[in-house]
């Protein structure tokens, strides 16, 4: 794939670029006043409008600059690309309806810059069904399990995507969104990371689920034995009772429907005791989980970013970022389970008032019959004696559910031993994958790039870390020792890795359908000139041997002194923008 034309129904720099190098040239007229800026020229926006028209999705959130400007309503963009089958694709898409998008497929290319195309082949299709089809059109046999978009940033840098060589500022999500990725663009089998993430997490659910259940149960996996003595004590303490409770005699009257009443009554109470106590043990244990859940897991972000602060730490945003996803899964996790909680709990305790209602009834009309059969002392000493039974039969109902959540704990710490035994699997899986090299010869090219600009090598790697996590590195190499430097620390090497990296894949792919191009929004800003002069050079012969084709963004003043033999060519240079005039910008207007 390559770009051919970008091109626009309203005010705008219509571009075509040719299929080897392109240059776009930000002119300044006055360099002596302070307030004219050539990074408002549109050298960058440009680069934003041809990522709107590889169809880069739109929302509330990252209101683009085109959607946010009202004088863009009434534009249509138009994109030709080459495909890799040597087939031509125009790609509409407008401001208003941005989320529509049309496709015509040519044999050549067109002469001009047509927005007057007639006869679409697919029109107005949505978003999420253009990429699927632009998908289609592109054929790629490079990442096949992921969408275009996912690698499109390594051919299109930036300013915001020089700052790590592998993850781009729009990977912000979890490891398994990218990293995987990443490994199989090396050569890996990037299915092994996204097993080992998702092993890791569902371990972390069930091991969340087993602390759930031994905080609101208040026992462990390892109770179990003590438990069952517990509940052996407690149908001792039931026997006993039953027996002292049998031994009192209130059948001296004659009256057999009375005692008949009486027994029955007696056995709705101890139902309903045995229950109203169950039911109140329940209460307790959700007011108390309710009560410690805001104490449970609390992090401080402004206390952790002042401690950091006083000891002169940098905070990442990075970090940042992880300790918010915590707080709100945290956060989430707890409003779901409250929620449910305090639906239990208003059914319990409005269970309990019923109970407490019909056991006050029964217990009157218990006292009334048998005030007319037995004496009051031995009444009162049965009714003691009744509930010490009810709350015995109900310790042993808890203890048994106890015994039943230790049963389930048991169940799932054998489970959780069975993820720990495939994660580490995995783990050796991953390591051994690593061993195979199948980056090597990404890491040769990668390494030639870095030695014909800057003279100084550079290795590509992938290891694991402490945690047995992929970690993908890019440093600068001591010509000595071979020893890592610090040479990548500082922004304008920084880029040059990037660009050696997003370059390497270009010619590590060349034989396969991928992408065939490479966009770079000053890459070579603020290098010296005599690293320019290379880095030109080798750029045209890289486009000239692997036929790919090469954008780049400079400003004038850094590449005039440039010598005649590495200077620009007219025909390499494909867009001039200057402040002379606002007709000089990309949109031939100020705003």
């Amino acid at each position: 794939m390559k770009l051919c034309k970008i091109y626009s129904n309203g005010l705008f720099q219509d571009v075509e670029f040719s299929e080897g190098i392109n240059v776009i040239v930000g002119k300044i007229s006055d360099r002596e006043d302070s307030e004219k800026d050539t990074h408002n020229l549109g050298k960058s926006l440009l680069l934003e409008v041809i990522d709107f028209l590889l169809l880069k999705k739109i929302s509330n959130k990252n209101k683009y600059f085109l959607t946010k400007n009202t004088i863009f309503a009434t534009y249509i963009f138009y994109a030709e690309i080459k495909l890799n089958s040597g087939k031509y694709l125009i790609i509409r898409r407008s401001v208003k309806n941005n989320t529509k998008i049309s496709f015509k497929l040519n044999e050549k290319k067109l002469d001009s810059f047509n927005t007057e195309i007639l006869g679409w082949d697919e029109e107005n299709l949505s978003i999420d069904k253009a990429r699927v089809r632009l998908n289609k059109y592109l054929a790629f046999d490079v990442l096949p399990n992921w969408p275009f978009r996912k690698s499109l940033n390594y051919f299109m840098r930036h300013q915001q995507d020089y700052v790590d060589v592998f993850k781009l500022s729009k990977f912000q999500g979890p490891h398994k969104d990218w990293k995987p990725m990443v490994f199989d663009l090396l050569g890996f089998d990037g299915s092994l990371i996204s097993q080992k993430l998702d092993l890791e997490e569902e371990y972390s659910k069930l091991e969340n689920k087993i602390v759930l259940l031994e905080t609101e149960n208040r026992v462990s996996s390892s109770d179990e034995d003590k438990i069952r003595g517990l509940i052996d004590i407690k149908k001792d303490e039931f026997r006993e009772l039953s027996s002292q409770i049998d031994q009192f005699n209130f059948h001296k009257q004659d009256n057999i429907k009375k005692e008949s009443l009486v027994d029955d009554l007696e056995n709705k109470i101890q139902i309903a005791n045995t229950q109203h106590y169950a039911i109140k043990y329940e209460i307790s244990k959700i007011r108390q989980a309710l009560s410690v859940d805001g104490e449970v897991g609390y992090i401080d972000l402004q206390e952790i970013q002042a401690l950091y602060n006083e000891v002169e730490l940098f905070f990442p945003d990075e970090l940042l970022t992880e300790f918010e996803k915590v707080i709100a899964f945290n956060e989430s996790i707890t409003s779901e389970r409250n929620g449910f909680l305090k639906e239990n709990l208003a059914d319990l305790e409005s269970q309990s008032e019923k109970l407490d209602i019909s056991l006050k009834n029964m217990e009157q009309e218990k006292a009334c019959i048998l005030s007319e059969l037995t004496d009051k002392n031995s009444y009162e000493k049965f009714k003691i004696y009744q509930k010490k039974l009810s709350k015995v039969e109900a310790d042993i109902i808890i203890f048994e559910e106890k015994l039943r959540n230790i049963s389930k704990m048991t169940g799932m710490q054998e489970k959780l031993s069975r993820f720990s035994l495939s994660i580490k699997e995995k783990i050796t899986e991953l390591k051994s994958a690593i061993a195979e090299q199948k980056h090597k010869h990404l890491r040769k090219l990668f390494n030639e790039f870095t030695m014909e600009i800057l003279g100084t090598p550079a290795v590509l790697s992938v290891r694991t870390n402490k945690e047995n996590n992929i970690e993908f590195d890019a440093e600068y190499q001591s010509k000595e020792d071979l020893v890592s430097t610090d040479l990548a620390s500082g922004n304008t090497y920084k880029k040059i890795l990037c660009a050696a990296f997003d370059i390497s894949l270009l010619q590590h792919y060349n034989s396969n359908s991928f992408y065939r191009f490479v966009y770079h929004d000053g890459v070579l800003d603020t290098l010296d000139i005599r690293k320019k002069e290379k880095y030109i050079e080798f750029i045209r012969k890289l486009t000239e041997k692997y036929n790919v084709q090469y954008i780049l963004t400079v400003i004038e003043s850094e590449v005039e002194q440039l010598r005649d033999t590495y200077s620009l060519r007219d025909y390499e240079v494909c867009l001039t923008l200057s402040d002379k005039a606002c007709e000089g910008k990309l949109f031939k207007q100020c705003f």
